[in-house]
């Protein structure tokens, strides 16, 4: 059956589904004791409500029918297509800097290519922040530089099974036909710096259009244009556009990188969005078969680890046994949605969104929050289900329903321009009341008409969105109304939504998880009909009045992290809990037959002990128990030690770390997190000058109770260091140490710089794993 086949057979079964509920709730209504109007709002109400919730039995048909496996996508020969890696940040902390840039280095380092740069977008206001910005970029550029130069003797000496076996194929193997000895001389300095150049930052100058702006003007500034052109129109934007001919972005050596280079892709990333080894050269090869397609959209796989709450958990498996259901959608519709994360063809974007200096589309409305809803209406996304960008779940209920009403003010913005009339006219008025002079009047220069399926997958979020305040106003009505059955209808919803859709994922592995998400949901979204009212209404005042104040979601985890969890739980919730305690009190006393009600009231009170719940680890330990655990390990068996990596599945991922100094008091190096981080001597004579050989000794450690190593112990002679001269990375000495670590054999290269006569720092490369705690003894 042919594309339009399908989606007529899909609707159909949709609308004669909803139809055949209208008749089901008309015959489930005695109305010969339900006034005329009151019966015919419930059914308006049920009707609108039930047609909604039926998509979830229709999407489980279409899957038993057609399959939920994963689609493998055509592929082509990609090895002429460039990309960028494209991360975007506002930085509020060095917290988000350090998070978003070493997420960005292990995408780079596990795609590299010389096809393929990383690129930081950086829209931060704080000038210290941006100046931190750049010292981290430079820190992981020697890192790269570091972990190239080993792996490129290595491969130079004949030791293919040192080098990573993708830098081998896309990397080294170019180097096949040169002598090994003359590319360890001539070339392998220079391979390594420019590959270390391709890691870069640039600082944008306006942040118009935020996030979306951010990879717009990247993409403009690789085709060569370096000065705005777009939303400069004071006639569309008023105070909103920026100067016309402004720069894109401050000029810097990054800039001149990027200009004129004519990426062919562009892979749009958020700061904490991780890219799987391997994975761009697969997005690439799907991108080379399918020319024509504007967006290749990669599957978002929810990740967390052992020590990670169990609200995470539970959302990464609710996801992934909704993956079946996503699959056999985006194959039976053609297309999916866009998650503002994923494979961007610049020509085609530019051609259909943003346009020329001569020709200005811009399609995108400079306010809006959701802009990958516009995009993907209008450039049809190719789901690619096959490979995936990790991505990590909020943290607990609190930081979820954050997020869940920032998306919520998106959604509301983008019914203003859908329906421009019903909803935008009316908005715009109230909002020109209510904000007086700060009132900017935005018009949009280039509306996109959108075809039924596109509409469709464009209002999905928002079908769901109000569905929250439909199932309010039932509970709310239906208690005053005579039904045949009283509960079938809640029923019918309740089933159609949490337990229906599991016959189409539920199978002999999984069935554990899907009963305990099942169970979860229930508690979780039982109350959500009063929460997303409130998230709603939330939204909407936030559109109206432009002054609300949304506390980050970062600093609400943080929170958490360093608190009692369910006291922190309290902190945020107590409303709901006092609310739900004088309406059951007044429920009791003057409603009766309200069943319904007193339950969603009921764990609307339980609500904050859930979240108080979910807040801990599997093993019920709160995070702020683990990192008491942490610091008791570190502090008692090694002066200093890198934190362990809370993404990383096996326990560590590497960062960089260095040693910092010899003492005649404290013989020993202290291994330190941070980059060529320099200690001064308090004293001069602490710091004694190295005899012509010195030896060192290196020892490692893991706690099976924190981190999923287990216990390990290493030590092995390393490295002779010369006196004389101060050393730098030209002609320092260096050496391997060589130990079986877990999942391995690890080879580790060190080497010693030295600054002035007081100061010695051994740089690490590879960096120590994360989970390792490390000591090093000058012997």
């Amino acid at each position: 059956m042919n594309r339009t086949g399908r989606v007529f057979l899909y609707f159909s079964v949709w609308v004669f589904l909803a139809l055949g509920a209208v008749i089901l709730n008309i015959w489930n209504i005695d109305w010969t004791q339900t006034h005329i109007v009151q019966g015919v709002i419930i059914i308006i109400v049920l009707g609108v409500l039930q047609g909604s919730v039926l998509e979830f039995p229709v999407q489980t048909i279409a899957t038993l029918i057609i399959g939920g496996e994963r689609r493998h996508n055509e592929r082509a020969s990609a090895d002429n297509l460039t990309l960028v890696l494209n991360y975007n940040i506002l930085a509020l902390s060095k917290d988000d800097i350090d998070e978003c840039l070493h997420t960005m280095y292990e995408a780079f380092m596990g795609n590299l290519s010389e096809n393929i740069s990383a690129v930081l977008v950086s829209a931060t206001g704080d000038e210290a922040l941006k100046k931190y910005e750049l010292e981290v970029r430079d820190n992981y550029r020697a890192l790269i530089y570091d972990e190239l130069f080993r792996e490129g003797l290595n491969y130079a000496a004949g030791d293919r099974s040192a080098v990573d076996p993708l830098r081998l194929q896309h990397v080294w193997s170019k180097y096949d036909h040169i002598d090994q000895n003359v590319f360890a001389r001539e070339y392998l300095d220079g391979v390594c710096d420019e590959f270390a150049r391709e890691f870069m930052v640039v600082h944008r100058v306006s942040r118009v259009l935020r996030k979306c702006g951010q990879y717009q003007d990247l993409m403009l500034l690789s085709e060569g244009d370096d000065k705005a052109y777009t939303y400069t129109d004071a006639a569309y934007y008023g105070r909103h556009a920026r100067p016309y001919n402004q720069p894109l972005f401050h000029q810097s050596p990054d800039v001149d990188n990027i200009f004129l280079r004519r990426f062919d892709y562009t892979l749009v990333l958020d700061g904490d969005t991780g890219v799987t080894k391997g994975s761009v050269f697969d997005l690439l090869q799907v991108a080379a078969a399918n020319p024509e397609r504007g967006i290749i959209q990669p599957a978002i796989k929810l990740h967390c680890t052992g020590t990670d709450t169990m609200f995470m958990h539970m959302e990464a498996m609710r996801q992934s046994i909704y993956e079946p259901m996503t699959n056999a959608l985006t194959a039976l519709l053609g297309q999916s949605s866009f998650f503002g994360k994923g494979l961007i063809k610049n020509s085609v974007y530019i051609e259909n969104v943003i346009g020329t200096r001569e020709n200005v589309i811009e399609r995108v409305p400079i306010d809006v929050l959701s802009h990958d809803t516009f995009e993907a209406a209008l450039l049809r996304p190719l789901y690619c289900g096959s490979v995936f960008l990790l991505e990590a779940p909020s943290y607990n209920y609190v930081s979820w329903n954050i997020r869940e009403r920032r998306w919520n003010r998106g959604e509301v913005l983008l019914a203003m321009y859908f329906w421009k009339n019903a909803i935008g006219v009316p908005m715009r008025w109230i909002q020109k009341t209510l904000q007086g002079n700060k009132f900017v009047p935005i018009k949009l220069r280039t509306e996109s008409k959108l075809d039924f399926v596109t509409s469709y997958i464009a209002h999905s979020a928002l079908r769901q969105m109000f569905m929250k305040p439909l199932l309010l106003i039932y509970i709310i009505i239906h208690y005053r109304t005579s039904l045949v059955y009283r509960w079938a209808s809640i029923i019918i919803i309740m089933f159609l939504v949490l337990i229906f859709p599991k016959f189409a994922t539920c199978n002999r592995s999984n069935y554990k998880y899907v009963l305990l998400e099942t169970l979860a949901s229930l508690v979780q979204f039982t109350p959500d009909s009063l929460v997303g009212c409130i998230r709603i209404v939330r939204a909407i005042h936030a559109n109206l009045v432009l002054n609300a104040k949304w506390v980050p979601q970062r600093a609400v985890e943080e929170q958490f992290k360093q608190s009692n969890p369910f006291l922190s739980s309290f902190k945020h919730l107590w409303g709901y809990c006092v609310f739900s305690v004088i309406a059951i009190v007044l429920v009791v006393i003057f409603v009766s037959e309200a069943m319904l009600g007193l339950i969603m009231l009921v764990t609307l009170f339980l609500l904050p002990l859930y979240t108080g719940f979910t807040s801990l680890s599997p093993d019920l330990r709160s995070s702020r128990a683990l990192a008491q655990r942490r610091q008791n390990l570190e502090q008692g068996a090694v002066n200093t030690v890198s934190k362990p990596d809370g993404k990383s599945q096996t326990g560590g991922v590497s960062a960089f770390a260095n040693v910092a100094f010899v003492s005649e008091a404290t013989p020993s190096f202290d291994l330190s997190e941070g980059y060529f981080q320099r200690l001064q001597p308090t004293a001069p004579p602490l710091y004694p000058q190295l005899d012509t050989v010195s030896t060192f000794a290196f020892n490692t450690r893991t706690s099976d109770e924190v981190f999923p190593h287990g216990v390990q112990t290493t030590s092995g002679e390393l490295f002779s260091i010369p006196s004389g001269d101060p050393i730098n990375s030209q002609n320092a000495s260096t050496g391997t140490l060589n130990s079986d670590g877990p999942g391995g054999q690890i080879q580790t290269s060190y080497y010693i710089t030295r600054a002035n006569p007081n100061e010695r720092l051994v740089h690490v490369s590879p960096p120590v794993l994360l989970s390792e705690v490390s000591t090093w003894t000058h012997l």
